[in-house]
């Protein structure tokens, strides 16, 4: 009798759970090093009392440079003009540079007050820097991916997924389920990946963060400044964090796949790649492999010439959106 095959659905899992993952990783991140930093900065809460009080003792652009909403250095000042602020300026004689987007002015034709005003700033200024940098140097990277947790994340999308393969699987009398060992292997491994990937991101981000400060004390830039840097960095954050979560979540799947149709003595897969897109296309190490058939237990290399070579299912090289469609032999 010759050998028949049947090819089982690809099972394609939703985008919540690398999107409940994606902001985890973003609110620990939120919680435990931008918070603390913008709190040092007066944001997100009202700035310190003296720096209130100072504030309120003064008008117009005294009050603004008390604030820090405006700086002054090198001859010019820099920041958030206002109407009033704007027309004070001018008043004194300054000279607006669109180049720079600050107003210029001799510091000698400035009045006691307000060089009081700048002196005062610059040392509140100098102040915040040194918290900032202090926070900066106790924050634990480690802590940060300690507070990121995966467990309920992977019994939901392990349970939904191990129930579509199931699904597929009924009628052909296979029906094996994975071990609790096995899946506390596997949610092991995404828990351990997780924490050195944050790891290493925040310990580089807080090396980057405290170049920023120092490049902006020797620019002579201040709060916004400080305050841009910041936002800078959460943004990359951000966008880390989403390629991140996407990236491990499809690792995890691909991985508890791959063991539970082992588990279900499914040895192949016919490897299948997305549509792809100008901005997203199919990588050519992976497009070649496309309608192939291939075993769990022998990746094909799907690395490009040149490059240290690597095997992989589908979903399990970097940034992969390949999938596997199982074969059932009878």
């Amino acid at each position: 009798m010759s050998e028949r095959i049947r090819e089982l659905p690809a099972i394609k899992e939703s985008t919540q759970e690398y999107e409940a993952m994606e902001s985890r990783i973003k609110a620990a991140f939120k919680r435990l090093l931008y918070a603390p930093l913008l709190r040092e900065l007066g944001v997100g809460k009202q700035e310190s009392r003296d720096t209130l009080q100072n504030a309120r003792r003064l008008l117009g652009l005294d009050a603004s440079l008390a604030s820090g909403r405006i700086t002054y250095s090198d001859g010019a000042f820099r920041g958030k003009f206002d109407a009033a602020s704007s027309r004070e300026l001018k008043a004194l004689g300054a000279k607006w540079d669109p180049a720079t987007d600050s107003f210029k002015l001799d510091y000698r034709k400035l009045s006691l007050q307000t060089r009081e005003a700048i002196s005062a700033a610059n040392v509140r200024y100098q102040e915040r820097l040194k918290r900032i940098d202090k926070r900066l140097s106790q924050i634990s990277p480690a802590k940060i991916a300690e507070s990121v947790k995966t467990a309920d994340l992977f019994a939901r999308a392990a349970e939904k997924t191990n129930s579509l393969i199931a699904k597929s699987l009924k009628g052909h009398g296979l029906v094996p389920e994975l071990s609790a060992k096995e899946k506390q292997k596997i949610a092991d491994e995404w828990q351990n990946n997780m924490d050195l990937w944050i790891t290493g991101f925040t310990e580089e981000e807080i090396v980057r963060l405290r170049k920023d400060i120092a490049a902006n004390v020797s620019t002579g830039n201040r709060h916004e400044a400080i305050v841009q840097a910041l936002q800078r960095s959460y943004g990359i954050t951000a966008r880390k964090a989403k390629f991140l979560a996407r990236q491990e979540t499809s690792l995890l799947m691909a991985k508890f796949k791959e063991t539970r149709y082992t588990s279900a003595n499914v040895k192949e897969y016919r490897w299948g790649c997305v549509a792809g897109s100008k901005n997203h296309p199919v990588r050519p190490s992976h497009k070649i492999l496309e309608n192939k058939i291939f075993r769990w237990d022998t990746p094909p290399i799907t690395t490009p010439q040149g490059e240290p070579t690597r095997r992989n299912n589908p979903g399990q090289d970097y940034n992969c959106r390949c999938f596997a469609r199982p074969i059932v032999r009878f």
